[in-house]
């Protein structure tokens, strides 16, 4: 296999990962105003140049949305256009292959969290399934609290390498085709599951069960493997979901 050239990425592509971490992990949500340009380049240590780069790149794939004279903000649909793109490091991962690895590494932090989690990190997981019941109905919002939800029972189980490798796997479940399968398959009666899923691993947790919260968890994530491998196509009407694409005759 011959070599090819390498895609060096440059200083403003770091600058988008940034404030795209802060979106998809829920520190500023769709309508929050972002700190001003001055200050996100003393933040990362940048010019107001590369920050105006990854600005404008952002907005032009709208997670940001710039108001003159007003400021930096966190698009409407923020969020989900964020997890369009790929991780700049771990992007182009098999969807279901990322389900998988979740599947073996996060079963057994939920297993160690109930063995080792603290009342405060417990709470951690608690707060975090809360905001996903408050908000599973909107898109936007349910990503974060998803997300803070797995990295908290992560985080409680007391094994930095196992919390850092949930993090990367969650990176990997950005990009176009991912978010496409979820597009199509992601039914409403899946949220419903996945909600109860989630309350069921939080009580194995508050319980210190590990061997039921590791097959509570092993249950969600097998859910939702089977949801996005096996689901049929949903029916929809290109006139009422402008998204859909008609093929033209041919």
């Amino acid at each position: 296999m011959g070599l090819g050239l390498l895609q060096i990425p440059k200083l403003h592509d770091h600058i988008e990962e940034q404030i795209i971490d802060l979106v998809v992990t829920g520190e500023f949500k769709p309508g929050d105003r972002l700190p001003a340009e001055r200050d996100l380049a003393q933040r990362y240590g940048v010019g107001r140049g590369s920050v105006r780069q990854a600005v404008v790149a952002l907005e032009l794939d709208g997670v940001l949305d710039v108001r003159m004279s007003s400021g930096i903000y966190i698009a409407e649909q923020g969020v989900k256009q964020a997890y369009r793109r790929p991780a700049m490091r771990t992007g182009g991962m098999p969807p279901l292959d990322v389900i998988q690895a979740r599947r073996a590494v996060e079963g057994e932090t939920a297993a160690l969290a109930a063995g080792h989690a603290g009342a405060d990190e417990i709470a951690q997981v608690r707060h975090a399934f809360h905001e996903l019941t408050e908000n599973e109905s909107r898109y936007d919002l349910r990503h974060p609290a998803d997300r803070r939800f797995h990295a908290a029972i992560a985080m409680a189980s007391g094994n930095k390498a196992l919390a850092l490798t949930v993090q990367e796997l969650w990176e990997m479940q950005r990009g176009k085709l991912y978010m496409r399968m979820e597009d199509h398959f992601a039914s409403a009666g899946m949220r419903v599951h996945a909600v109860a899923d989630h309350e069921n691993i939080l009580k194995c947790i508050e319980a210190g069960d590990s061997y039921r919260a590791r097959q509570a968890m092993h249950q969600h994530l097998d859910r939702l493997y089977m949801n996005l491998a096996n689901a049929p196509y949903p029916r929809r009407d290109p006139q009422a979901d402008p998204s859909i694409e008609v093929a033209a005759d041919g």
